[in-house]
């Protein structure tokens, strides 16, 4: 019977290595064209792995926590539909893989160490794990081995726990879930008494903060927050008056919400001007031939901005429901890793939580960062002395030094008011 090798995938242009992060499928369970296999992590989202084809899972090369490179196998799956594809898995100058014959095994890079070849029987199978096991009276549930860990861990009985894999197999985010539902339905322990100590207090030995995912993505924050420290930039102010918008977002932009009519301003307005849209190249200002405007999203394991590409294009009803199916996607993990590049520019509010006022960090190699506070109605005084309620947001654009100046942020900034005052415009 013929073996087929699931691959590790290449999410993304740049990506080079995935980590394993939980096999959804134990050894020897039966897995169907397009099932989800295994959950693979990048330093941003989680991707389920599918099947290619009908058969059963005979041998996981990778455990969870190890790093393989792309195009690497990390399982074999056996099949009994016909080899179609003949040798275009074996390796150059090498048989496909015969039918009943042990599978090769491949080197596979794990985590802290330099790599290598790691033998299968090296990997210990789950004690008292098969792969026929299934929820049923008096049979042990379906669970994939990182659950079954976790639940021996914390002892808690598999039983009790919602599946949500495919065939009602138990994944490690069920055990996790049932994990915090139970310590955030404990009773807080009171603090512990501070005590004199001499000498320094240090941290060194503290637990770090987080799981495995969040902790990524406050390394790869932290990277980019390192390079745009080097970056001279500005930020200019401005309380935006949306005052007409605001009787349009009762008729003709009923629904819209307030952040897909500024990103969609803001991308106008980075359209009028090449250089606040390009980039620092060295030796000038390259201009870029789209625009792309990441939008900061809040998720539970940290900060993504994911991209919307030529949202000027859009209609703005497209746009404003292209972004709530992007942020939910986003916050579920699910989100397209192409999304997470090309960006020339970054929309980020923080008005929902009542902040008026914040500065947006530049990411390189973009130029320009629009953040956004809180929307809201403000006594303002007319030319004439009198005072009138208007509806009005405190943004900051932050610009790039090297690519423009402050009088030209200051253009920038009254030509978004211009489009802002004309809800036309925004109607797309």
């Amino acid at each position: 019977m013929p073996r087929v090798p699931l691959l590790m995938p290449k999410m993304s242009m740049t990506m080079e290595f995935g980590t394993v992060e939980e096999w959804l499928t134990e050894v020897g369970g039966p897995v169907a064209d397009g099932d989800a296999v295994v959950v693979v992590t990048t330093d941003k989202v989680d991707m389920d792995v599918e099947s290619t084809c009908d058969g059963t899972l005979v041998e996981i090369l990778a455990q969870p926590g190890e790093l393989v490179p792309v195009g690497q196998p990390i399982a074999w799956i056996e099949t009994e539909k016909d080899d179609l594809l003949g040798d275009l898995f074996a390796a150059r100058g090498q048989e496909a893989v015969p039918r009943r014959e042990a599978a090769p095994r491949h080197p596979v890079l794990a985590t802290g160490s330099q790599g290598g070849e790691r033998d299968a029987a090296e990997i210990p199978a789950p004690a008292g794990v098969t792969g026929t096991e299934a929820t049923g009276e008096g049979r042990a549930p379906r669970a994939v081995p990182l659950a079954r860990k976790l639940a021996a861990q914390a002892g808690i009985d598999l039983a009790a726990v919602q599946p949500s894999g495919p065939h009602r197999t138990i994944r490690a985010r069920d055990v996790r879930a049932v994990i915090e539902a139970r310590t955030s339905a404990r009773p807080a322990e009171p603090a512990p008494v501070d005590t004199p100590t001499a000498g320094p207090v240090t941290t060194s030995t503290g637990e770090l903060l987080g799981d495995a995912k969040s902790r990524r993505i406050r390394v790869a924050t932290a990277r980019v927050l390192e390079s745009t420290a080097l970056i001279p930039q500005f930020t200019v102010w401005r309380a935006l008056d949306l005052s007409r918008l605001a009787v349009a977002r009762k008729a003709s932009l009923a629904g819209v919400s307030w952040n897909t009519i500024l990103l969609r301003g803001y991308a106008l307005m980075l359209r009028e001007y090449p250089a606040l849209n390009g980039s620092w190249a060295g030796d000038g200002v390259r201009t870029n031939p789209q625009i792309g405007v990441a939008l900061a999203i809040d998720t539970p394991s940290g900060l993504l901005a994911p991209v919307l590409r030529d949202p000027h294009t859009m209609g703005v009803r497209a746009l404003d429901a292209a972004i709530k199916d992007l942020a939910a996607a986003v916050k579920a993990g699910k989100v397209d890793l192409n999304a997470m590049g090309g960006g020339t520019g970054t929309v980020s509010n923080l008005g929902s939580f009542g902040i008026q006022r914040f500065n947006a960090l530049l990411t390189p190699p973009q130029a320009t960062a629009l953040s956004l506070g809180a929307v809201e109605v403000r006594p303002v005084f007319d030319a004439d002395g009198s005072i009138r309620p208007r509806t009005v947001c405190e943004a900051g654009l932050t610009v790039d030094h090297r690519v423009a100046d402050g009088a030209d942020a200051a253009r920038a900034f009254a030509t978004l008011q211009a489009i802002l005052d004309d809800p036309f415009l925004l109607l797309g």
